[in-house]
């Protein structure tokens, strides 16, 4: 995702451009479809960024362990400084306390591959589920919780205390 902002970067402070966007990202070592709306604004220092973008994504419900898919929202507001002045090529500093901030590329490029990324790994769940109430595997049997074959009664018996849980059982 580049975008060229060597017009927008000429312009006053203030100045805006609003994108959509539906395009590919490679998150991990693997392509991740995201769609949604960025919005540039010119600022003092470069060009800020605000984007709401969903994406969706693959896995297991970390409770029944069945396949899922899950979407997973990409919303940031980052600042990118420019490396080189647009008007005259010399090499701009970042201002003070900005040194690890975004960069635009000396050709005037804009890339949001990389704030993507982040953002779309803080807000991967971390334990998705398939749904708030699932029930997930049972300790005893393994076997579905809230499946319909599930007939286990749940109770682990101490092998200890088996002659006692007969008793209890028959009395």
């Amino acid at each position: 995702m580049q975008f060229n902002v060597a017009s927008l970067l000429k312009e006053k402070t203030g100045a805006v451009r609003e994108y959509d966007i539906d395009d590919d990202v490679k998150i991990d070592g693997e392509n991740r479809h995201v769609s949604g709306r960025a919005r540039f604004d010119r600022t003092h220092d470069g060009v800020l960024v605000r984007a709401r973008l969903l994406g969706m994504a693959a896995g297991e419900c970390s409770r029944c362990l069945k396949p899922l898919t899950f979407s997973v929202p990409v919303d940031f507001e980052e600042e990118w400084i420019p490396t080189v002045d647009v008007d005259t090529g010399a090499r701009v500093e970042p201002p003070e306390g900005e040194e690890e901030a975004y960069r635009i590329t000396p050709r005037h490029v804009l890339e949001l591959g990389e704030a993507v990324a982040q953002y779309w790994s803080m807000n991967v769940p971390m334990a998705p589920v398939c749904a708030d109430d699932c029930a997930g595997l049972c300790a005893v049997c393994g076997q579905d919780a809230g499946g319909e074959g599930h007939g286990c009664s749940g109770e682990q018996v101490d092998a200890r205390w088996a002659k006692l849980a007969q008793l209890k059982l028959t009395g």
